[in-house]
């Protein structure tokens, strides 16, 4: 059976995280995703690494391969009319663009929503911006996920109460944003079926990083109470957090708080756990502090990995904190396929992630490697915008695909 959007051409003008992880997504569901880069402007996600064996270069990105697995790359000057023209044809052949720059870029352009679809009326785009398209913020605002952190009110919460905010792992909302954009596009898609219409998806980042946290922004309108910095804990939860194991550099995240789990988790520690103030949550959360230094004196007498295996074993729901250098040889991870090897002509071979699920009883394309700079560039011109070679020569000459 076919892959579930095979046949589907997805347009990628997008760059660095949000846009090209969303068109990976699209791409491992089997859609024919082009890539527009320009050699004279990189993709940024080009120039950070990691890079494999430490050698910094354009491509030799892993991240890189790892966000554009299974796509084709064209240079392309968008700033040129020659190269306009070029990326209206390849409007006209696509079912879906996408593109994540400030809300003026594709204006200036003239490369918005409303000019791209003269030529493809039943066009499905996206667009993703820090603060989506209209709005007071929208014209200006410029920055990458760690600010959409920042705006969507995620960077504030995350740190200890004592502490500056140190915010979310990396360009935060770029990485939960994909998410909303591929079901939105499914959804379009779908939708066009029905109707045979096109649309327009707007999608914010920063309100897309709010709905991790929507509980902290009820908390203020409903009770007027402005949540603060839990460290690992929970306003809400509790026992609830990262605990000490007897191993440098070892925890163990442990999640107690519902009932069953409370009693479970009181029978197998014992000791001052068995302290009725602890039994009721209200009672739990009000002697937090407490509470905790039980429950981390009893982890601190065995490894993560011990207290994980006991735990588990008594009901209670905990997991060792797993390190970077863990994935990469997870048995669970290499078993479920989520690990895949890639051979590139500059790097060699490496691995990225494959899809990140399994469709039965479809298939999913094999995992190919990122592309080079405008690899496909020829290829796609004939095929995709439908040009001669005298055609594509005066491109060349123009400068239209440099």
């Amino acid at each position: 059976m076919s892959a579930p959007l095979a046949g589907i051409r997805v347009l990628d003008l997008s760059w660095v995280m949000v846009g090209p992880f969303s068109a990976r997504y699209l791409a491992d569901l089997g859609a024919d995703v082009v890539k527009v880069e320009s050699s004279s402007r990189i993709d940024p996600l080009r120039t950070l690494g990691p890079f494999k064996d430490g050698i910094p270069g354009p491509e030799r990105s892993v991240s890189y391969h790892n966000l554009n697995a299974g796509k084709r790359s064209i240079t392309l000057d968008l700033k040129s009319e020659a190269g306009r023209a070029v990326a209206l044809k390849l409007t006209a052949w696509a079912d879906i663009v996408l593109e994540s720059f400030t809300p003026r870029v594709l204006r200036n352009m003239r490369l918005a929503y409303d000019d791209l679809r003269t030529v493809r009326p039943d066009l499905i785009m996206v667009s993703t911006s820090i603060a989506g398209q209209t709005g007071p913020y929208a014209s200006d605002l410029m920055g990458v996920g760690t600010m959409g952190a920042a705006l969507s009110g995620a960077t504030f919460l995350i740190g200890w109460p004592d502490r500056p905010p140190v915010g979310p792992f990396g360009p935060w909302t770029d990485e939960v944003t994909p998410r909303f954009i591929v079901s939105s596009l499914l959804a379009a898609l779908h939708r066009r079926r029905r109707t045979g219409e096109g649309c327009y998806i707007d999608i914010a980042q920063a309100e897309a990083g709010m709905q991790f946290i929507s509980p902290a922004a009820w908390e203020f309108t409903a009770n007027g109470v402005i949540p603060q910095r839990q460290g690992s804990g929970s306003r809400l939860r509790c026992p609830f957090g990262s605990y000490p194991g007897a191993d440098t550099d070892g925890w163990v995240v442990i999640d107690a708080s519902g009932p069953a789990h409370w009693e479970r988790l009181r029978a197998l520690v014992g000791g001052g756990l068995l302290d009725s103030r602890y039994e009721t949550l209200i009672g739990r959360l009000r002697h937090r502090q407490p509470l905790d230094a039980e429950v981390s004196r009893w982890t601190s007498q065995r490894s993560a990995q011990d207290n994980e295996h006991i735990l588990q074993a008594a009901g209670v729901p905990a997991h060792a904190a797993v390190r970077a250098a863990a994935l990469a040889t997870d048995p669970d991870l290499r078993a479920a396929g989520h690990l895949q090897p890639i051979d590139d002509p500059v790097i060699g071979d490496a691995e990225i992630e494959g899809p990140r699920f399994a469709i039965a009883p479809s298939s999913l394309h094999p995992v190919r490697r990122g592309p080079l700079i405008g690899e496909h560039t020829y290829e796609v011109l004939r095929e995709c915008a439908g040009l001669s070679d005298e055609d594509i020569a005066s491109l060349g000459e123009a400068g239209a695909i440099a």
